[in-house]
């Protein structure tokens, strides 16, 4: 019988989730070098992306990994919410060194930046306590220049005169 049929309604519920992208690639990674206390330093700068709660891990190692992405193994990571850090400890003297940055969010992990890297250097410090004392040498005007020595070994010197006065001779 045709009047004995039931009719059903099925509805289909979707859900939505709405996912918070990761944070894009950091840019402008640069690197300039100092030296701290007489050891070599590195100060990482970046260009800070955009989103709130981003903080940011910066990778660094003597391996030079791929042009964006750092090699497995021993990396030290640091982590900061500002756009640079200084790295200065336990880096060895005249050994490049690789880093990229990467930006974090809630939402995790943003690609790794490109690739920069820097040699580390101390050179030695300024001489201080520079005198220059006339004197003559049988008849002949002289001029006697002294200085106190920065610390360290194998330092030589080059001393330039004028006879002009110029401020670089």
């Amino acid at each position: 019988n045709r009047n004995d049929m039931t009719t059903t309604t099925f509805t289909t519920i979707y859900t939505v989730v709405l996912a918070t992208p990761v944070p894009p690639e950091v840019q402008g990674v640069n690197i300039s070098r100092s030296t701290s206390n007489g050891s070599p330093s590195l100060t990482v700068s970046w260009t800070a992306v955009s989103g709130s709660g981003i903080t940011y891990t910066v990778w660094y190692s003597t391996s030079s990994g791929t042009i964006s992405e750092p090699p497995s193994g021993a990396l030290t990571t640091l982590g900061t919410s500002g756009t640079s850090t200084t790295l200065s400890s336990g880096l060895t003297q005249g050994i490049p060194y690789y880093i990229w940055v990467a930006a974090f969010s809630s939402a995790g992990q943003g690609p790794y930046s490109t690739r920069v890297s820097e040699i580390t250097f101390t050179g030695p410090s300024q001489v201080s306590g520079v005198t220059v004392t006339p004197s003559s040498l049988n008849g002949s005007p002289t001029l006697n220049v002294t200085w106190t020595s920065p610390t360290g070994s194998g330092i030589s010197y080059i001393v330039k005169y004028s006879t002009t006065n110029q401020a670089s001779p």
